[in-house]
């Protein structure tokens, strides 16, 4: 019978080589030569990414080969990409070559009627043989989707064009209409300067003017002077001349009658005429009729009065050409202020313009540093761009060899395979001959776990330990109803759980730490510069950001860290109970100032209570400043750096002692006087029932096993715990009893690590999984137990309001162990209505919304909240949640309103949002049910 089948083959290929003559080998070689004769045009033409999906219809190609073609960074430019897809398509032979020539007839016809001499008839014979008529139509409908999709983008990039044409049109012509304007503006500056110029001039020949009437005025000046002077010296002459003639007429009166005829004689032998008696004046006129004796006096009195007229006529004129020059001066000075007045408005739009020049030039100068700046942005974004395909081009790289060594783990692993079947068949054989344990048929590398007492993998084999270990679930079945308020976003991360020997192996003390085992760790593994925070750090950290007042319950060698700031300020408990404050302590310096107070007093209480003094030494600074019994502490300042100060009565016991461990100022700390609430709290110490003082609930984020004498709680991973003293027996551990997740009633009361003893357990739980990590062979064939710890991102409390959707990243050797986060405080919510649900990963959501909404009783307790278009200018509001899309242009949310609408109902709303929505529910008290599906095993990862 197979002899007739292979026989019938034989045939069909003759018959299918006899119909298809084109296809011989000749022929075959005769269309490569044409082919390569036209390689280099070919290859300018040819499209790589576009012929693809065809040759793999045709399956001539596989996925290896399309990666290398299009991805490899060993062809960057296309046309050697299209030659390698060539020499790829000339390697597969016949079939290469008709899967070419197809795809020509189908995307090329030109060149195909170029190269055979026929007019293609696009007939895709190799699809319908490889893949039938229904994988020829869904290749041709994928073809049409895609120029349907090319299409629409590059009807969305025309829009697109358009868009930006526009507005590059609208900046055009605003910039034409500026630089209209700048234009405008400078030809009106030069009109300005070409008339201040002008006005320059003409102020210079008023000056040159003005100069030249002050010479004048100064000549005229001097001219009166002179005239003054002149007229000065005639009136002196006057006065000299009249004194004369009175002197004379007194003489002529005092001389004696009997000497006048010897005066007559003697004057007429001298021949002049004789001189006459002095009379008064008023007889001078009745004795000019004797013209001898008065004519010389005449004579003078003559050309005085000439000189007299003279001198009043020269006055005048001098008089006349003052009062010309004043009238000149007069106007000059009215020029001179109309000229004044001219400059200082010249001087105004002078002004004017230097400052509209200023600001023109600063406008010019923030143009030129936005160029610049833009230059810069410019350069940054090519300098990236570079340095990502860099990155690309080594991540292929990288993508490559992990292909090679992925290659060669399948071949290593399926001959593994091999040798397990062999073994299994060799178990099976020997099982059928006699019996053995019931799982010792499990291969090593098979998923499935056996539960079984010989199987358990926390069971000592010791004579004294009989009864095995509950082996705890993995996955975790039962969702919490009331959530808590967590303002950080939280990755979780599972890890081999080993017993105590294993965390001894690994850390050189003994467990639980002690003090010297501290320090002994301190000086042989772990590294300060690696590992610890040192006190410069911690200053620095202090001096760089205002942290609130947090100081630390322990006080051993190792420096303390500090709590993220999720958990600076826990909640109130209620409305007459005071906020604890559970932050870690702040390390200012290894050795105090001054003597610490604190040793004079004795504090009892908490966050719950109140801090109150119980005891005060007598005689000492803490008595002198007023403390007494029952004195309640409110706040103590100045203790961190920048003057901060820690509220006491919103502290926790362990907190507050510790706070008050760096009080060395009595003026430092606040107090006042509470009789009632002190003895409140004597009469709950003084009861049997008296848990602590302390009240606040945390999520524990890691295991914790039973250790110490008496040893402590056994807690698990996500336990809610309820703190009720933190300072328990002096040491460092806190009471606390582990609460019911849905109904917060206590389930198990003892003690447990305090803040940084967790967190030295969880620092030792991450090294030991770094040290694992190592083997990865005995990480994939070995199946372990898996612990479960949760890595808590701390957020700064000045970042609250924001997303918090940073990436969190921990190494331990970069000092992130400040970072880790053992406790994360909570706070019991009752939800009295109906909780939405979110399902995680989005992917799913749809179809796990329909399949739970597809019974029809279903329809009573959950409800669909469908989706709607969201526009641009709502997606800030907050009433609004966007879910996660790929195409921001169509985003779709939902609405706060259809949630409450579906809650008043009394029904659960299914939601189709992201993980990145659970913060935003939260801000509007909204606490939803999130219900996250893990994948099966990594085929199940990629959801398609």
């Amino acid at each position: 019978m197979s002899g007739v089948l292979v026989q019938r083959e034989e045939d069909v290929a003759q018959d299918e080589g006899r119909s298809s003559p084109q296809w011989l080998e000749e022929r075959c070689e005769e269309l490569w030569d044409r082919v390569e004769g036209v390689r280099h045009k070919l290859t300018r033409i040819l499209n790589p990414a576009k012929l693809t999906p065809f040759l793999r219809q045709c399956k001539v190609i596989d996925e290896q080969d399309e990666d290398e073609v299009l991805n490899s960074t060993q062809y960057p430019l296309r046309i050697s990409k299209a030659g390698r897809l060539l020499d790829i398509l000339r390697g597969q032979g016949q079939r290469g070559l008709q899967a070419f020539m197809e795809s020509l007839e189908f995307y090329h016809p030109d060149q195909y009627t170029q190269l055979t001499g026929q007019k293609p008839t696009q007939r895709c014979s190799l699809i319908l043989d490889e893949e039938g008529p229904e994988g020829l139509t869904q290749f041709l409908l994928l073809e049409v989707r895609k120029l349907r999709e090319q299409l629409r983008s590059s009807r969305l990039c025309e829009r697109r064009l358009s868009q930006r044409c526009r507005v590059a049109e609208e900046e055009r012509s605003r910039a034409e209409r500026k630089a209209h304007g700048l234009r405008h503006d400078k030809l009106q500056l030069e009109r300005l300067r070409q008339d201040w110029e002008s006005a320059s001039r003409e102020l210079g020949k008023l000056k040159d003017r003005h100069l030249d009437q002050a010479v004048k005025y100064s000549r005229a000046l001097e001219e009166q002077h002179r005239a003054s002077t002149r007229e000065r010296e005639l009136l002196i002459q006057i006065e000299d001349l009249k004194s004369r003639l009175k002197d004379s007429e007194k003489q002529s009166l005092e001389t004696p009658d009997g000497s006048k005829s010897s005066c007559v004689i003697s004057n007429g032998s001298d021949g002049s005429p004789p001189t006459l008696p002095k009379k008064p004046l008023q007889n001078l006129e009745a004795q000019k009729t004797s013209p001898a004796p008065t004519t010389g006096v005449i004579a003078l009195m003559d050309i005085l009065q000439q000189d007299r007229v003279e001198a009043a006529e020269q006055r005048q004129e001098l008089c006349d050409l003052i009062t010309k020059l004043q009238e000149e001066l007069q106007g000059a000075d009215e020029l001179r202020g109309k000229l004044q007045s001219q400059c200082e408005q010249l001087q105004l739009k002078v002004r004017t313009l230097q400052l509209d020049w200023e600001t023109e030039q600063k406008r010019s100068e923030s143009y030129f540093n936005q160029i610049m700046e833009l230059e810069k942005e410019r350069d940054q974004a090519l300098r990236s761009r570079d340095s990502l395909q860099l990155e690309y081009t080594d991540c292929l790289l990288d993508k490559n060899h992990l292909r090679k060594r992925i290659a060669e783990l399948q071949a290593s692993l399926e001959q593994q395979q091999r040798e397990l079947e062999r073994e299994r068949e060799r178990w099976q054989e020997q099982m059928e001959q006699s019996a053995s344990l019931h799982c010792s048929h499990l291969s090593l590398c098979s998923e499935e776990q056996c539960f079984g007492l010989c199987c358990t993998p926390d069971l000592d084999l010791s004579p004294n330990q009989s009864i095995p270990k509950k082996v705890r679930s993995k996955d975790q079945t039962h969702e919490t109803s009331w959530g808590s308020c967590s303002n950080s976003e939280e990755n979780l991360l599972l890890l081999t759980r080993d017993d105590e020997k294993e965390i001894n192996r690994l850390s050189t003390f003994a467990f639980p730490p002690c003090v010297n085992s501290i320090n002994r760790r301190v000086n042989t593994e772990f590294d300060l510069d690696s590992w610890g925070s040192d006190e410069n750090e911690n200053i620095g950290m202090f001096s760089g950001e205002q942290i609130e007042p947090s100081l630390s319950d322990s006080w051993t060698s190792l420096h303390s860290h500090l709590f993220p700031p999720d958990l600076v300020n826990l909640p109130s408990i209620s409305k007459h109970q005071p906020i604890p404050n559970v932050s870690s302590p702040t390390t200012t310096s290894p050795e105090l100032a001054k003597a610490s107070l604190a040793e004079d007093i004795v504090i009892v209480g908490g966050n719950r209570t109140g801090i109150f003094v119980s005891q005060v030494k007598s005689g000492s600074a803490a008595e002198q400043c007023g403390l007494k019994e029952g004195s309640e502490l409110l706040e103590l300042e100045r203790v961190l750096f920048g003057g901060g100060s820690v509220q006491l009565s919103q502290c926790t016991a362990e907190v507050a002692h510790f706070s008050l461990q760096w009080w060395n100022e009595p003026s430092a700390l606040k107090y006042q006087s509470n009789p009632d609430g002190y003895s409140r709290l004597c009469s709950e110490l003084s009861s049997p029932s008296f848990m602590g003082a302390d009240s606040f609930y945390v999520r524990v984020n890691l295991n914790i096993e039973p250790h110490g004498d008496p040893p402590s709680l056994s807690i698990a991973c996500d336990d809610i715990v309820h703190v009720t003293d933190s300072k328990y027996n002096e040491k460092y551990h806190w009471r606390c009893s582990v609460v019911d997740r849905v109904s917060a009633k206590p389930l198990q009361a003892g003690t447990m690590p305090n803040y940084n003893r967790a967190q030295q357990l969880l620092l030792v739980q991450l090294r030991k999984m770094s040290v694992e990590q190592k083997d990865m062979k005995k990480k994939m064939f070995l199946k372990k137990p898996l612990g479960r710890v949760r890595l808590v991102k701390a957020v700064d409390p000045n970042f609250r309001g924001t997303s918090s959707s940073q990436q969190i990243v921990y190494t331990l050797s970069r000092r992130h162990e400040e970072h880790l986060i053992p406790y994360s405080l909570v706070r019991p919510i009752k939800v009295e209505t109906k909780r939405p649900v979110i399902f995680a990963p989005s992917l799913l959501s749809r179809g796990l919304i329909e399949r739970l909404l597809q019974p029809a009783e279903s329809g009573l307790r959950f409800s669909a909240c469908q989706p709607e278009p969201i526009q641009s200018s709502d997606r800030q509001n907050k009433m609004v949640f966007v879910l996660d899309s790929s195409n921001p242009e169509q985003a779709q949310g939902i609405r706060l309103q259809s949630i409450l609408d579906v809650v008043s109902q009394e029904r659960h709303c299914l939601l189709e949002l992201g993980l990145s929505s659970i913060e935003s529910l939260l801000r509007q008290d909204i606490y939803p049910i999130v219900i996250y599906i893990r994948p099966k095993n990594k085929k199940h990862k990629k959801l398609r």
